[in-house]
């Protein structure tokens, strides 16, 4: 006896989504430039995101932005929700999924809101790379 993942028994039971099974992934480029003394500065990464739109993947770059320097990355309500406070002391990446991401590879919700997130206690730096996200367009 095989057993299945949980997408092909519910396509055995009723029709998905798009976004649920074999949906249309799209990169959302990210290349923002952290200006010089930015304590809390805000990060707006994509627009507001069509409805069903799941979140599956980011891969993000960043330089040395100072001793005490971290980002988050979230969604519009919740600017940490997936990545919380990544060290960016040194070059640093923010990978999801990954060890210590909320939902431990889950795609996240993010239909009907915009990607967003914060760096903190920072000089001026890049944070550079991409997210993918899954949706039924």
């Amino acid at each position: 006896m095989a057993t299945n993942s949980a997408i092909v028994t519910a396509l055995a039971t009723s029709i998905q989504r798009k976004s649920a099974y074999r949906g249309n992934v799209q990169t959302i480029p990210v290349e923002v430039t952290v200006p010089a003394s930015a304590s809390a500065e805000a990060l707006t990464l994509s627009e507001v995101l069509p409805p069903n739109t799941e979140l599956i993947g980011i891969s993000l770059e960043c330089s040395a932005l100072s001793t005490n320097g971290k980002f988050s990355i979230g969604y519009t309500g919740d600017a940490d929700a997936i990545l919380n406070d990544v060290t960016a002391t040194s070059a640093a990446n923010g990978i999801y999924p990954g060890a210590g991401t909320a939902g431990l590879g889950a795609p996240v919700a993010v239909g009907g809101k915009a990607i967003i997130g914060t760096v903190t206690g920072t000089d001026a730096g890049t944070l550079n790379g991409y997210i993918l996200v899954v949706t039924d367009e």
